[in-house]
């Protein structure tokens, strides 16, 4: 109903969000994550992202280098899919809010202790 705030909504509309390619670590963690949780029989997120994080600071390095190289393809095939991209593309600047100042006589008695200490 609003005109102005059907502006605001369509360039967010134009431009879809799109996820960074993940990270070494984070496709170790889509690895094992599953396998951690049935092991330990826990959903607590922190907990199992902790055990995770123990078992990638004991990875080998052999090891390692195969989420290390599944990530650069993924960084790769991201790049053919939207070359251009940039990761601010996703945080871009949001028009600023307008506020609403009350009347400035209330506003300006109330509020200033400089003025009740100068009425003295």
């Amino acid at each position: 109903s609003n005109p102005n705030k059907r502006e605001r909504e369509d360039p967010q509309e134009e431009r879809p969000y799109i996820k960074k390619p993940p990270n070494a670590f984070m496709l170790f963690l889509r690895d094992q994550r599953p396998k951690v949780v049935a092991e330990q029989h826990m959903r607590d997120s922190a907990a199992v992202n902790a055990i995770v994080g123990q078992r990638w600071r004991v990875l080998s390095d052999d090891q390692r280098s195969i989420y290390f190289n599944q990530a650069d393809e993924e960084r790769t095939l991201h790049e053919q899919q939207h070359p251009g991209w940039s990761s601010k593309d996703n945080y871009g600047r949001k028009p600023k809010r307008v506020r609403r100042r009350a009347p400035a006589n209330s506003s300006a008695a109330s509020s200033s202790p400089a003025g009740s200490s100068c009425s003295q």
